[in-house]
């Protein structure tokens, strides 16, 4: 008789403060504000990106909630990461736009990853980034063809960064000349270097180029040789994409590696967050990358949104981390990161 009171008034506690926890849940934000942190500093295309997203993203938050942003520097875009995964408070108002690469840092080991990419909340994206390798038109090479016979100095921000690996990659797999410039301090010191005469030209972002320099793409000063991502961009037509280079399936996996970059314009959350707040914040970012005000804001800047969503990032995601560890040695050669560092070009 004691077990069936008990048993009923435990039911009724239940029936009692389940709307309210329910509600409660719904308010998570009440009073609060979405703490997205980027790994780069405020300016230049992840920083920009984000405090558009945070004057426009309120409107569509529960409670419309407002966002800060904060910058967390280091280990390209490791150590906001790293934060987010291990010390973030994990109640649903923390989130990143992390750096490209950031989940192929951890599938080669490039710094200290403390992050399980495959544990975190994918919640979209709002574009696949579009990397190329452009350089001035005065360098005499117009085709990857001529980079194969003629030297070109393309700079780089460090021996394992995207703008070193790249052409490495391309180097070591196709047989191009390019001779890598490390130990620049981001894309605008590359850029002040290619302007002066210093380099040629370097594998960078394209949307850099349409932000920076839209002028030398007016005034074509400059050639773009290749670009890399899984489809082409309507700003390129007739560049090939890298992936079209391979000349054999071997090759087409090591390009492709690199050429994908479905989750290199992401908006995540850390493991512990609860699905139900993690999706709140993914249903009010997909659309405030579909919100009129928003758009017509980022179009002025040159940017162009193309949103993707969590589903799609996930999978790509997954698919990474589950690389066999014998294609993981044969990237890393090609990238040249396996191995023991070699001197600096």
């Amino acid at each position: 008789m004691k077990k069936t009171i008990l048993a009923s008034a435990i039911a009724a506690t239940a029936l009692l403060t389940a709307p309210q926890a329910i509600a409660a849940d719904k308010d998570f934000l009440k009073g609060k504000k979405l703490n997205i942190y980027i790994g780069v500093s405020a300016g230049g295309i992840y920083g920009t990106f984000a405090h558009m997203l945070s004057r426009h993203i309120n409107k569509h938050l529960p409670n419309k909630a407002g966002a800060i942003i904060t910058s967390l520097r280091g280990a390209g875009g490791t150590k906001a990461m790293n934060y987010i995964y291990n010390v973030a408070p994990q109640d649903g108002t923390y989130a990143i736009t992390p750096n490209g690469g950031i989940v192929e840092r951890v599938l080669l080991g490039l710094g200290k990853p403390r992050y399980d990419p495959v544990k975190m909340h994918w919640l979209g994206g709002w574009g696949e980034a579009v990397n190329s390798i452009t350089i001035r038109k005065d360098a005499g090479v117009n085709t990857i063809q001529e980079a194969m016979q003629k030297e070109v100095i393309l700079g780089a921000i460090g021996r394992t960064s995207s703008t070193a690996t790249i052409p490495q990659l391309m180097n070591n797999v196709l047989g191009t000349k390019f001779k890598i410039i490390t130990g620049y301090r981001g894309g605008s010191p590359i850029r002040k270097a290619i302007e002066t005469g210093e380099l040629n030209g370097w594998a960078g972002q394209w949307l850099g180029w349409k932000l920076r320099k839209a002028d030398w793409i007016r005034d074509g000063k400059i050639v773009t040789l290749v670009q890399i991502a899984s489809k082409p961009s309507p700003d390129l037509k007739g560049v090939p994409l890298l992936s079209d280079l391979a000349k054999n399936a071997e090759q087409h996996k090591l390009l492709d590696f690199v050429a994908i970059k479905i989750a290199d314009k992401a908006f995540v959350m850390g493991p512990g967050v609860p699905k139900a707040r993690a999706a709140a914040i993914g249903k009010a970012y997909m659309a405030t990358l579909r919100d009129k005000a928003f758009l017509a804001q980022m179009k002025k800047r040159s940017y162009d949104i193309d949103p993707i969503d969590g589903a799609t990032i996930t999978a790509h995601v997954k698919k990474i981390m589950a690389t066999p560890k014998p294609f993981v040695k044969k990237i890393k050669k090609a990238l040249g990161i396996g191995g023991k560092k070699g001197k600096k070009k």
